[in-house]
């Protein structure tokens, strides 16, 4: 060990402790070149996403409407597909308002089920006069669409299957370099319409999506780039969204793309203009999903909505149900359905946004970390203090990335700052390390001896006490996060039975109307039980920040209590969430003593028996029930663990009967002073006796919604 310990010292130090830091530069430079093979890939990514939901697109005018084939519409006009008269009947309503252009996110591929022909196969006892008679249904869809601006969806496959073939409408006019093409994607054929339908639209238009998708189990990933043109059997077709935009122009709708050494730049059409990748795909820049802009199909036909809504807008024909839609996870981590993303690459266009990654940013990248490297090796071993030092690291660390956050800012640009200050890491350590290593050799060298006799002894006393702090300071404090607040008010107080303990409390605000108070035991004293009240606390704060429903937070975090429980630990707990407008509170409790409610001088406790479970982790997946009270204004709430109640002097246990009493007295009290007189009863009771269990108490005082009160 000594041995390697001295050769890793002696490369430490090698050539004044540059050598080493520039091999580890080096190897940076390489894995920055080879980032799409690497983990470094998800560090990029979400760092771009990060951009995207710091900054959103802003999404003020709505030039789309969206005709959702949603649940209310399959309920009463029934499953799908439906037949073609009816969307050839929602066609035409859409149509009388003179929409700009209308998309179709539907492939009509197979023959209508109610069309004479099937039917004949299906009935063959049915006269011939009567079929002869029953009209085509893919005849009245056409017929709907024809002389319209109109584009249906097209889905390219990469091998020609079953079903496949080439659609029959390109785009007729297309600028763009032969040698460019090989850059952009190519299908050998496609899934399209019927023939009697694809001939009556105007145009045609890709729906394939190509995110780049990181699959996570069955789960689908983050879809961050759309294409915007692709090429079956060498003809040119652009993506559905943009096709709509191209027929709305009419004439003026000339597409062109705009190429540079290793491929497509930007796509026009007429005078928008769209930047891309190379391969023609464009990063879209996501704005906040907004349900304005969605109508139900079932409405449309029904005539709800004037027929003016449609003018001068496009309009997409698309699924917005549960078990049809195509459901896409966005940078902003919304759920949408595939027709959104078609609306915001239209809304895109139209303001000329979209996200920018030329070709010339990986280098400016590499460029910047070896500058930045450099920087770091030629400076910090001349800086002897280690807070120069880290200051200069972290002086670079601003400007690395906080130049990504500003590049998008001024003008979208994707700059990878996250990845290069992750890649510089090891070298400021390396280089940090040198600078302290001889220092703190010798140093550790002359305190040794001295303090081996000592450092036993206070191992154990100063990690408990470190421990102690550490506990404390995760418990919030109700009067610096509630300071101002008139709604309500909150004291708390905990005090560990030994130098630390298992109990714990929250409160905090889930947004502006809702408030969370918590308060759990968990078994067992001492270290181990400090320990799972600090997993319990911080799981209670996010699963319930989280997770919408308390009853599934309370089953969540059992479920990640249980993954490491080896000391097969368990924790009482109470969970309340009080709208601090209306006063209902909603609540949850898991084998834990139920709050009391002091209420005009009455006390009661809060009705837990009825969905009260086993503490978290007694049992194991405990389908956990909530419960709703009502509070009014001047309610009293107490939180309370059983270090209250079972507080003992040399005869007896305080006892409920005894927190009650103390409680009446404070309807209108301070509660800063009730919960300290509140503790000094328990004290006083015990008679000097040490505390058997951890004492923690919470109190909260609903004072009404936006009223204030002299008592906080």
């Amino acid at each position: 060990m000594k041995q390697l310990s001295g050769l890793l010292l002696a490369v430490i130090r090698a050539g004044r402790g540059r050598a080493f830091p520039l091999l580890l530069l080096a190897l940076a430079a390489l894995a920055l070149n080879g980032i799409d093979n690497t983990p470094l890939l998800s560090v990029r990514e979400a760092q771009f996403d990060h951009y995207q939901r710091l900054m959103p697109r802003s999404r003020d005018s709505e030039p789309v409407v969206v005709v959702g084939i949603d649940s209310q519409s399959l309920v009463k006009h029934g499953q799908w597909p439906w037949p073609r008269d009816v969307m050839a009947r929602l066609v035409e309503k859409i149509q009388t308002g003179n929409p700009l252009a209308l998309g179709i996110d539907i492939v009509f591929a197979e023959r209508d089920r109610y069309s004479p022909d099937i039917l004949a196969t299906q009935f063959p006892g049915l006269p011939t006069e009567i079929l002869a008679r029953l009209p085509d249904p893919d005849q009245q869809l056409a017929s709907a669409l024809a002389g319209h601006p109109t584009a249906l969806a097209v889905v390219g496959f990469s091998k020609m299957l079953p079903g496949t073939r080439q659609p029959a409408k390109p785009l007729p006019v297309f600028t763009q370099e032969a040698s460019r093409d090989q850059y952009l994607p190519h299908y050998v054929g496609a899934l399209a319409s019927r023939p009697t339908i694809e001939k009556a639209a105007a145009g045609e238009g890709l729906i394939n999506a190509g995110p780049g998708l990181l699959q996570s189990n069955s789960e689908r990933g983050v879809l961050r780039r759309v294409p915007t043109l692709t090429f079956i059997n060498d003809l040119p077709f652009l993506s559905l969204p943009l096709e709509m935009v191209r027929l709305a122009l009419g004439d003026g709708g000339e597409v062109a793309a705009e190429s540079g050494t290793r491929g497509m730049t930007a796509i026009r059409i007429g005078d928008y203009r769209l930047p891309t990748r190379p391969n023609g795909e464009l990063l879209l820049h996501f704005g906040r999903a907004s349900s304005n802009y969605y109508l139900s199909a079932s409405d449309v036909l029904a005539g709800v909505h004037p027929a003016e809504i449609f003018n001068n807008r496009f309009v997409i024909i698309g699924f917005n149900s549960t078990g049809l839609q195509d459901r896409i996870i966005t940078p902003l981590g919304e759920s949408l359905p595939g027709i959104d993303i078609h609306a915001q690459v239209i809304e895109s266009l139209l303001s000329g946004q979209a996200l920018q990654r030329p070709d010339g940013m990986p280098q400016l990248e590499m460029v910047t970390l070896l500058l930045g490297g450099a920087l770091l090796i030629m400076t910090i071993p001349t800086l002897r203090a280690r807070r120069y030092a880290v200051l200069s690291f972290a002086a670079l660390a601003i400007v690395v990335v906080g130049g990504g956050y500003f590049g998008f800012y001024a003008g979208r640009w994707l700059f990878d700052g996250a990845t290069q200050l992750l890649l510089l890491s090891p070298v400021f350590m390396s280089l940090l390390g040198n600078t302290l290593i001889t220092t703190e050799t010798q140093r550790r060298e002359a305190e040794r001896l001295l303090q081996k006799s000592r450092e036993e002894a206070a191992r154990v006393n100063g990690e408990l006490d470190a421990a102690r702090r550490i506990q404390m300071g995760l418990l919030p404090d109700p009067t610096t996060i509630f300071a101002g607040e008139t709604r309500f008010s909150v004291a708390a107080l905990l005090e560990p039975a030994r130098a630390v303990g298992g109990d714990y409390y929250d409160c905090f605000m889930l947004d502006e109307h809702r408030l969370c108070l918590a308060i759990g035991d968990v078994s067992g004293k001492g270290v181990p039980a400090s320990l799972f009240m600090a997993i319990s606390k911080t799981l209670t704060g996010t699963l319930t920040r989280r997770q919408n429903d308390l009853g599934l937070a309370l089953r969540e975090i059992e479920s990640e209590l249980n993954r490491d429980n080896s000391e097969y630990l368990f924790v009482t707990a109470f969970i309340g969430i009080l709208d601090v407008e209306t006063g209902s509170m909603e609540y949850a409790c898991a084998g834990h003593d139920a709050p009391i409610l002091l209420r005009a001088g009455g006390l009661s406790r809060i009705d837990t028996a009825e969905i009260s479970g086993p503490p978290l982790c007694a049992t194991g997946d405990y389908p956990y029930l909530t419960a709703k009270t009502q509070l009014q204004a001047g309610d009293l709430l107490c939180l309370f663990t059983d270090g209250v109640t079972e507080a003992m002097n040399d005869k007896e246990m305080f006892g409920v009967d005894r927190l009650l009493a103390s409680i009446g007295k404070f309807q209108t009290t301070e509660l800063q002073v009730a919960i300290k007189t509140m503790r000094d009863t328990v004290r006083n009771f015990e008679a000097g006796h040490p505390p058997a269990d951890d004492l923690t108490l919470l109190l909260m005082r609903w004072n009404g919604p936006g009223r204030s009160t002299s008592a906080h």
